[in-house]
């Protein structure tokens, strides 16, 4: 599956990205950082395409709403 590695650099990209905003969350990095990495290893075991791309999607929204307070 060709698009397999393209997905997983976004993936990766958006976690990295999450990580980097949660450094300036209002209640700390410490409490940011668990919850994080619970959220994406939740969703580590998808593989249906569709599925990782909503997932992207969602973080893409959370980043949006981080990026906002």
């Amino acid at each position: 599956m060709a698009t397999a590695p393209v997905l997983r650099r976004e993936v990766i990209s958006i976690y990295k990205e999450l990580l980097n905003l949660g450094k300036e969350y209002p209640l700390g990095f410490s409490y940011f950082r668990p919850r994080l990495h619970a959220a994406f290893s939740k969703n580590a075991a998808l593989s249906d395409e569709n599925e990782i791309r909503k997932g992207i999607k969602r973080a893409e929204f959370v980043k949006k709403e981080i990026e906002a307070l």
